[in-house]
């Protein structure tokens, strides 16, 4: 997919940073020894220290000595001031850029809906995202813009920093501080933001499984997140990928078997549509 979304568009000009930046194939780098003389920074300012956070604790702890047999050299963080929770909060743009953005794909694609007030006034969009698009509607390209703009200027610069004090391949963090919630829930302490905030590339791999739970029957799991420099995307899939090739994390969900029929006097033909159904369903 990299390999096809890479490349100039001049329909979108940021796009034009990428030439002279970006590789015609990323397989390449799919390298099992991609963590061997690696330098990667641990970011315990992104841990979380409540009892809540013990289970995603345990398992990114695990990942980073995982991290150490593999060849990686482990350099321990000191960031008390980056919290993700006020990156989120204080630095981010998205809600102010989403009204302006949607508003003017929806006029180039000539979609049925021309704005985000439209959307809004008739109610078609899911319950979870209806603060947000609100507020993005009520917001301005303002100063209040402008100054979180500077904000991020000078948070990539300490990224920056730390990583060439460090001299630093990646740095890596638990993707959230604590277990996912179930399906429909509002996600909570996700360090994510660190990444979608400064526009550096970052790649999230399986780092383990909290215990197996009557809700969870695998456990639940837990993403390590590897964040580097511009245009290192290279370098993040040979870690990332020789994390993966050696770990094997991933466990598949458990899936019910397929319905078997073998007695055919569970099906009948329904006379009103002519399609055959469960007799146990009716028609």
């Amino acid at each position: 997919m990299l390999n096809v979304l890479v490349g100039y568009d001049s329909k979108d000009p940021v796009t034009a940073w990428s030439i002279g930046n970006a590789e015609k194939d990323y397989t390449k780098f799919l390298n099992p020894n991609g963590l061997r003389d690696k330098r990667i920074g641990v970011l315990r300012s992104f841990f979380g220290s409540a009892p809540v956070h013990e289970e995603v604790n345990k398992v990114a702890n695990k990942a980073v000595e995982e991290l150490k047999g593999l060849g990686a050299t482990v350099v321990e963080l000191d960031t008390p001031d980056l919290n993700s929770g006020k990156i989120s909060s204080d630095i981010s743009v998205h809600v102010y850029e989403f009204k302006p953005a949607l508003n003017s794909y929806l006029a180039a694609a000539g979609a049925p809906v021309k704005s985000l007030d439209e959307i809004i006034i008739s109610g078609k969009f899911h319950p979870n995202i209806g603060d947000n698009i609100k507020k993005s509607q009520s917001l301005e390209l303002d100063d209040s813009y402008r100054l979180r703009l500077q904000k991020r200027a000078e948070l990539q610069q300490r990224v920056m920093k730390i990583m060439a004090d460090g001299r630093l391949d990646a740095i890596v963090y638990p993707h959230q501080q604590r277990l996912v919630v179930p399906i429909g829930e509002t996600q909570v302490e996700r360090n994510g933001a660190l990444g979608s905030v400064t526009g550096f590339p970052a790649m999230v791999v399986p780092g383990g499984f909290s215990p197996p739970t009557s809700t969870a029957t695998i456990g639940v799991p837990v993403g390590m997140e590897f964040l580097g420099r511009p245009w290192s995307e290279h370098v993040l899939i040979e870690i990332a990928y020789g994390y993966e090739q050696a770990t094997k994390h991933r466990r598949p969900p458990p899936i019910p078997p397929p319905p078997t029929f073998s007695d055919a006097r569970n099906l009948r033909l329904c006379p009103e549509d002519k399609s055959a159904k469960l007799g146990i369903l009716g028609c």
